[in-house]
């Protein structure tokens, strides 16, 4: 049963979800600015605070503020009294808090000591740093002097280019020309100017302070600051480990009237660049920023729209998964990452989609092979990464129609080299189809997808069977694709490629009633019936299904025991049972908690692959209870118990018995790109193809009605969904504005048509 009611509600109208209760924990938004050279994440919770870290385009990342360490304080001078806008740190008591998150900003609301406050917090598209605006209603009948201070702890650590890791040597320095303060790492192994992190106001400067003892007592408590007592910003400047920013405002608000402050947090190279931004920045610029921020959201708010019958899972899809695909190609850097992110993300903005596509694989090496990560760099060698190529390429070009994609140029890595598009995929094609092991699988390397099922030295090398079902999967998308492009070579060959591993998997890796996870070169075989633990693996009976490897009767087979041994009351395990203790047979994954995260945890991210996989065979009701049980607020798991935000997807829910279905890692998981993709194309069909939009539903029989709006190479298709027949699956008729049309794929034209289909 749902419980977001408790806490508060989606207004789609104002595309917002307004929190009027205090969550069970605290509920992050997320702000970014655009994707660029110099980009900027930033969460902002209920009650203010929030991790803030900044990366340039080559990668190196500089974590400005931590969780817990920034914040706005309100003191009243006559009464004394200190509260903050949500209600917390501070101990006073604050009445009527209300928090409306949106796409492009967070707005908070309360009332105290007379006075009734508005903080909004956003991030402009062309800066790196974080807009923090106050507005203050003085309903009283006495004039009143307010001081409001802005604190931040800065960190300034983070990492270089190449992902080693950057230590902090910190000074803080008073700047009155800037009203505010700037904190430097002075580390000589800094890689870059920017390892420097700035907090002002624009507007009626007090006075700053630059270390976090001079702002707390000796407890260091935010909580208790000085300003309780009457401390004011006492512009001294600081060194160490606690450096922060500390600016203070003080404004006179005549009785019935209103003040506002304003401050900006963000990275910078000099106070020069500071105050060029001071100089650029005013009230009303920063309202125009947040109006251009709004603007570019509701363009990608705009692209699609469902109506599931369930409100919460509309306002979550509807007005901020969006925001949360774009914000993680920021908050990612990982190859297979960002490519996945990228399929969903073409749906909503295809430019940005693109050209992240476009970047990714120009950290491809020329060999074929592509490191873990780039911005910032990880070497390791993960196998799945070229896998990823052919997903990507090819969905982009359904969602587009732009075969030229495959004619663009990219550099490969660390070479002089450059190739096509089409050229990437034939190398990460023959990459991946020579490096083998001894059953004639891929080589694992370091890992694939699941980053737990690492190499160990008792177990040797180990051939991963996730990976080879993704070659097929490749190959088969290949294989269309050369043949749309008249190669009709390239096609033959990696048909071949195809038919020979779909043999070898199913010689080697099928177990009996389900497909073994890994082959290690001592014999040993990870997720097999003869295990006590991780017997079985949700992701290879997924892909089993996605590659089409799987003749009929061992795709129904394995997808019934995933329903039997994989499923649990609060969603699907990555692998069951989980390790209770460590095996050095597997690695990493077993030295987890069992039931967290990768060990046996409910990993929502592969339940992704598993909806879509239930669609293609046709199991209606098995995809949309995979949605129902990864989606927030859902009847299984409700938010009180997995605390989640309503708004945001999450990347697992927890099976440790004492903490059964607590959710982990919002925002920052690709459980959102696969949810939604589940949703648009598969569950409700609207799906992208080379010919057109394929119209092709898989909905339950206990869904009589949906609908879905979707943008597509420019025409807006509204299509309506009846499934009172219960037939569930396919479409039986298709009228486009009255008229019947043969066939499931629709034509884009440019225009705006309605669309009726008969399930």
């Amino acid at each position: 049963m749902s419980t977001i009611g408790k806490y508060g509600r989606f207004i789609e109208e104002d595309t917002c979800f307004e929190l009027t209760a205090t969550p069970p924990r605290k509920w992050v938004n997320l702000h970014c600015n655009e994707i660029g050279e110099h980009e900027i994440y930033s969460e902002i919770t209920n009650i203010g605070d929030g991790l803030t870290w900044c990366r340039d385009g080559q990668g190196n990342t500089c974590t400005l503020v931590k969780h817990d360490d920034k914040y706005l304080y309100i003191r009243d001078e006559e009464s004394g009294a200190v509260f903050c806008p949500g209600g917390e740190p501070a101990p006073q008591t604050v009445d009527n808090v209300v928090t409306r998150y949106y796409p492009a900003k967070t707005v908070t609301t309360g009332e105290c000591a007379g006075l009734k406050v508005e903080q909004r917090v956003f991030v402009p598209r062309k800066h790196a740093m974080e807009a923090r605006t106050v507005w203050i209603e003085n309903t009283t009948d006495k004039d009143k002097e307010i001081s409001i201070f802005m604190y931040a702890r800065f960190q300034l650590d983070g990492c270089d280019s190449e992902g080693r890791k950057v230590w902090s040597d910190n000074y803080s320095e008073i700047h009155p020309e800037i009203n505010g303060v700037l904190v430097i790492n002075r580390n000589a192994d800094v890689p870059t100017d920017r390892f420097k992190g700035f907090v002002l106001t624009l507007n009626n400067y007090h006075g700053a302070s630059g270390y976090r003892d001079y702002f707390t007592r000796s407890d260091f408590s935010l909580s208790t600051p000085k300003i309780i007592w009457g401390w004011n910003a006492d512009n001294r400047s600081g060194i160490g480990p606690d450096c922060a920013g500390l600016v203070q405002v003080k404004i006179n608000v005549l009785a019935g009237g209103k003040g506002r402050a304003d401050f900006l947090l963000g990275q910078a190279a000099s106070t020069d660049e500071v105050r060029s931004i001071l100089a650029e920045a005013s009230e009303e610029t920063l309202d125009c920023w947040c109006i251009e921020q709004e603007a570019a959201e509701e363009k990608r708010t705009n692209a699609f729209t469902v109506k599931t019958g369930n409100e919460n899972w509309d306002g979550l899809l509807n007005i901020f998964v969006k925001k949360q695909l774009y914000s993680y190609l920021i908050n990612k850097s990982g190859f297979r990452d960002n490519l996945q992110c990228d399929c969903a993300l073409a749906l909503c903005d295809y430019e940005a989609a693109e050209a992240n596509l476009l970047r990714s694989l120009a950290s491809q090496y020329a060999n074929g092979c592509v490191p873990h990560g780039f911005r910032p760099l990880n070497r390791l060698v993960y196998s799945d990464k070229p896998a990823w190529i052919f997903l990507a390429v090819s969905w982009l070009i359904k969602e587009s129609g732009n075969m030229e994609l495959l004619d663009a140029v990219v550099p490969y890595f660390e070479s002089d080299e450059s190739g096509t598009v089409w050229d990437h995929m034939l190398r990460a094609m023959r990459y991946l189809s020579t490096d083998l092991g001894a059953n004639g699988l891929c080589d694992q390397h370091h890992a694939d997808w699941n980053d737990g099922l690492e190499a160990t030295k008792e177990a040797g090398d180990r051939e991963s069977v996730m990976v080879t079902m993704q070659l097929c999967f490749g190959m088969k998308e290949f294989a269309e694709l050369a043949e749309r492009k008249g190669d009709d070579a390239t096609a033959a060959f990696a048909q071949a490629v195809y038919d020979t591993f779909a043999a070898r998997l199913n010689k080697v890796a099928w177990d009996g009633e389900w497909y073994a996870r890994t082959l290690c070169a001592d014999g040993y075989v990870i997720g097999s019936s003869e295990s006590e633990e991780g017997r079985i693996f949700m992701n290879t009976q997924s892909w089993a299904v996605l590659s089409g490897i799987a003749p009929e009767d061992r795709a129904r087979q394995c997808m019934e025991s995933v329903d039997k041994l994989i499923e649990t009351e609060r969603g699907f395990q990555i692998c069951a049972p989980g390790f209770s203790r460590y095996d050095p047979r597997i690695g990493q994954m077993s030295n987890s908690m069992s039931g967290c995260a990768e060990n046996g945890g409910c990993y929502n991210h592969g339940a992704g692959f598993k909806g879509v996989a239930d669609c293609m065979m046709g199991r209606a009701d098995d995809a949309w209870r995979t949605f129902e049980k990864v989606t927030p607020d859902n009847p299984y798991n409700p938010v009180s118990n997995s605390e989640c935000e309503p708004f945001s997807y999450n990347n697992y829910y927890s099976q440790v018995p004492f903490v059964k279905g607590r959710s982990g890692y919002p925002w920052r998981t690709g459980t959102a790109g696969w949810f939604t993709m589940l949703m648009v194309e598969w569950i409700l069909g609207a799906r992208r193809h080379y010919d057109g939009l394929l119209v092709d539903p898989c909905l339950p029989a206990k869904i009589k009605a949906a609908s879905v709006k979707r943008t597509f190479r420019g025409t807006v298709f509204h299509i309506t969904l009846d499934n009172s027949a219960g037939r569930c699956k396919g479409a039986t008729e298709i009228t486009v504005d009255g008229k019947q049309t043969d066939g499931n794929v629709l034509t884009a034209d440019g225009g705006s048509h309605q669309v009726n289909v008969i399930i």
